[in-house]
């Protein structure tokens, strides 16, 4: 079985949506007490989850934004010598770069309740093949709920 923490994974996007009769709390509480190995719930609001592969990441957003204003400072100190020197202040954008090219199988599902007395699950992202297949098995034992439109009557199933 392929880990999930490996550094470098294959990834590929996830989309679903339905409709359910539980509520949305009974959803998001259901599917973060599951145990999927090396993915942990990253965050979790009121309506949703995102989850993530285990591990600190120690290079991120903020960490980039600090070390492009270090470039600038450094380049605008620099320009003091010589003005050409100026010219290297597109340098400042080369931290962001490793984040351009991170693909992380990062996810989230939201379960929000709609007027039919249901609840819209939408589970968006990249994912692994593992985790795809966790999410398969639990978005495929959810119980569907059917609305019938106002005026139309309810079509016997056989």
């Amino acid at each position: 079985m392929m880990d999930i923490a490996k550094a470098r994974l294959r990834t590929r996007p996830y989309q679903f949506s339905l409709r359910t009769g539980r509520t949305a709390e009974d959803v998001l509480n259901e599917f973060a007490e599951r145990q999927l190995p090396g993915i942990v719930v990253a965050e979790r609001g009121p309506h949703y989850l995102v989850l993530r592969p285990e591990g600190r990441r120690r290079y991120g957003g903020e960490v980039a934004v600090l070390l492009g204003i270090a470039v600038v400072l450094g380049v605008l100190i620099l320009s003091a010598a010589s003005v050409v020197l100026i010219s290297l202040l597109p340098l400042s954008l080369v931290p962001a770069l490793p984040l351009l090219f991170d693909n992380r199988p990062d996810l989230a599902i939201s379960a929000v309740p709609d007027d039919h007395g249901g609840t819209r699950v939408t589970v968006h992202g990249q994912a692994t093949a593992p985790l795809a297949a966790a999410l398969d098995a639990y978005l495929g034992s959810l119980p569907r709920l059917s609305v019938t439109p106002i005026g139309v009557p309810p079509r016997a199933v056989s």
